[in-house]
């Protein structure tokens, strides 16, 4: 391949000390992710963790953690928009978020105290933690297709860039362990072009569910992936089917106790989450302006929580979901036009602007020069036929669909940043080399 090669034999290792030369770069730069994430943290909260010191539009209060919170009290997974008074027994059960990220926050609240300092502490900790963790898939996938040299320049960007670190610290959300099970799974289906062990297929099925419990709209990469494996396969002549679907088989016993559990408290089957009629709606109405209008949710308007409440979480989805379709129906150039806004500000970061305004620290003038920078990386990795290219341009083409519809924040981008950055370094480095070794020939 032109340019720069995939370094398949760096990172091999013949003896004791040749393995931990080969282990310690990611572990050190891991390291080093975190303690750049904890310094910002002291930073941006202060040691007694009282108030915010950098204004920003963070989100301490929640569906999640109302979720949390009704879960901690005791009354179940139910009370999406209730805040300090979540888990009012009265409240229809939800399904309004997937299950973990949720009964992760409850697990904290119930050590340490609902919506406490403590319990954001540390939850925010651990999802420091896991932004960090991200950096080790970044070098793994990076050796596996754009070369171990862009994956170190990737992932040492990753550790300190301060946009970056944004997310686990001022969100408490699922954003970060989505962006770090994406990026572990596209290194899953990589490994898996060649795995014949049916562990390896079975574990790749699980971890896919976990995901979806997790973030539902991971499931557009999961189609992307089988995708790409099955035809990886069929040309190498190597059976395809029976793995696919042993490890959808595992994907489905994985998620199926959360189906099974929503059949049973709704009466009917519903999908992992139930929201998304009401989403669509959020981000298509007269003069909405492609975003989210939060006055028009129970979370912030009581005369819609009121509906929610009389009405039970699917039958006021569905209505949503029908309000939707009529303005669909009755307005499609004003849909077409909201949905090409929408697609616009998922990759120019002005939706910053819609709440506060997103604080210097951060760096918030680098969100469009990363997505300036990813777009001539993704062609010209696709032209170079870089091994996996076909999963990057999945990845970053259909991840953003369902926001693209309903409505877009800054935050939706992360969990693509690190396959972004990976073929933003794989360019840089790429013409950095033919520039040393044709210095006539490009100016």
């Amino acid at each position: 391949m032109p340019g720069i090669a995939v370094e398949h034999g760096q990172g091999q290792s013949h003896g004791p000390s040749h393995a931990r030369a080969a282990i310690s770069p990611e572990w050190r730069i891991t390291l080093l992710a975190l303690l750049v994430r904890l310094l910002l943290l002291v930073a941006s909260h202060g040691f007694v963790f009282v108030e915010t010191r950098f204004t920003d539009q963070y989100s301490f209060q929640n569906e999640a953690t109302n979720i949390a919170a009704s879960i901690a009290n005791g009354h179940g997974f139910r009370s999406p928009f209730l805040g300090a008074l979540a888990g009012d027994p009265h409240m229809p059960p939800t399904s309004w978020l997937g299950p973990i990220y949720p009964y992760f926050c409850a697990a904290f609240f119930a050590l340490f105290g609902v919506f406490s300092r403590h319990s954001y502490l540390c939850i925010l900790l651990i999802q420091c933690l896991a932004s960090a963790l991200t950096c080790i898939p970044i070098l793994r996938i990076a050796e596996m297709t754009v070369g171990r040299r862009a994956g170190m320049v990737a992932a040492i960007t990753w550790a300190l860039f301060p946009w970056f670190s944004r997310w686990p610290i001022t969100w408490i959300w699922e954003i970060t362990f989505s962006t770090l099970l994406l990026a572990w799974l596209f290194w899953f289906v990589l490994r898996l072009e060649r795995e014949t062990s049916r562990r390896m297929w079975i574990g790749y099925g699980a971890l896919w569910g976990f995901a979806l419990l997790m973030n539902p709209a991971l499931l557009t990469f999961l189609a992307v992936s089988l995708a790409w494996i099955a035809l990886r396969r069929m040309r190498a002549k190597t059976e395809w089917l029976k793995p696919a679907l042993l490890a959808l088989f595992a994907c489905v016993v994985v998620v199926s106790p959360w189906l099974v559990r929503n059949r049973i408290v709704f009466g009917q089957w519903a999908f992992l989450r139930t929201n998304f009629g009401f989403e669509f709606v959020m981000g298509n109405v007269h003069g909405g302006g492609g975003r989210d209008w939060v006055m028009r949710s129970p979370i912030a308007n009581l005369a819609e929580l009121a509906d929610y409440r009389r009405m039970g979480e699917l039958a006021y989805v569905h209505a949503k979901a029908e309000q939707g379709k009529r303005f669909v129906r009755i307005y499609p150039r004003e849909f077409l036009a909201l949905t090409l806004q929408r697609m616009a500000m998922y990759w120019d970061g002005s939706t910053g602007a819609f709440n506060t305004p997103v604080a210097a620290i951060w760096m918030p003038w680098s969100f469009l020069p990363l997505s300036i920078l990813a777009a001539p990386a993704l062609l010209l990795a696709c032209m170079r036929r870089v091994h996996g290219w076909q999963l990057y341009l999945g990845a970053i083409l259909f991840y953003p669909l369902p926001y693209y519809i309903t409505f877009s924040q800054m935050r939706y981008r992360n969990a693509i940043e690190p396959l972004m950055l990976l073929l933003i370094a794989w360019m840089v480095l790429r013409q950095f080399q033919e520039a040393r070794s044709d210095p006539g020939g490009l100016p």
